[in-house]
């Protein structure tokens, strides 16, 4: 997969706020690993590199979304910042946040241009 694939497999509005999440990742020093599936936000957190999460357009009956593996990730920058994490996009993000131990931030391009923005700086708060 690569970015105009990402966009045009994902429906429109989904399809704009990746392109605007990967867009403001990459101007805060963040790169990407690009899958068969979609794309990785990596980024040096703590000293380390991490995948802080995926971007995945609809397949296989699920929809566009964002996929944080929190086990994996809370490994790797700790229970604090996970937590705050988790917090954060709850609340930037309401009912379109599914998931415990792997979350999914589903259909994030129909939330509000406030709640986008609230949780495009979730994760670059990361960094």
């Amino acid at each position: 997969m690569d970015e105009p694939q990402i966009h045009s497999e994902s429906d429109a509005e989904n399809g704009r706020y990746f392109r605007d999440l990967i867009a403001a990742w990459q101007k805060a020093g963040g790169g990407l690993k690009w899958g068969a599936g979609g794309v990785s936000l990596r980024g040096p957190v703590d000293g380390k590199d991490v995948s802080v999460c995926f971007l995945a357009p609809k397949f296989a009956g699920k929809q566009d979304r964002i996929e944080l593996a929190c086990t994996t990730l809370t490994k790797q920058i700790g229970v604090t910042r996970a937590s705050g994490l988790d917090d954060t996009l709850r609340a930037a993000a309401g009912d379109h946040v599914l998931g415990k131990s792997m979350i999914s931030v589903v259909r994030p391009g129909a939330l509000s241009p406030a709640r986008q923005k609230a949780l495009t700086q979730a994760f670059l708060d990361l960094l």
